[in-house]
């Protein structure tokens, strides 16, 4: 049975700076709303929205955890990264212009927004 090692996971950091993760967050609003209307008339723009949804989702996993840097290798070290959030994270990487894979982003950013709330009561 394979098991995790707990000894390099990259923590949960209980000093993050929260108006810094609401001004990721409403820039993740804004984005999704383009995505959403991409989506809706057939845009060819909404693939660089994808990219930047993206890298909106790597800074705010670096804002919360104790790093200085996104590394797509590490992933699964990430201790706010929700359950199967390794593969999902994969699916959208690798299919960006899929809207399953916008759903999949939606579903990551709303569930890491909740397990950082978890999270910070845990660590108070």
């Amino acid at each position: 049975m394979l098991t995790k090692d707990w000894s390099n996971l990259i923590q949960f950091d209980k000093d993050y700076k929260q108006q810094d993760v609401n001004a990721l967050l409403q820039q993740w609003s804004s984005v999704k709303e383009q995505i959403h209307r991409g989506y809706e008339q057939k845009s060819i723009e909404v693939q660089s929205h994808m990219l930047q949804a993206i890298s909106l989702y790597n800074n705010l996993l670096v804002e919360v955890s104790d790093t200085e840097i996104f590394d797509a290798n590490d992933m699964k070290l990430y201790e706010v990264l929700p359950l199967n959030g390794e593969e999902r994270y994969e699916f959208v990487v690798t299919h960006p212009s899929h809207f399953a894979a916008y759903r999949q982003l939606s579903e990551l950013f709303e569930e890491t927004t909740k397990k950082i709330a978890r999270l910070r009561i845990m660590y108070k």
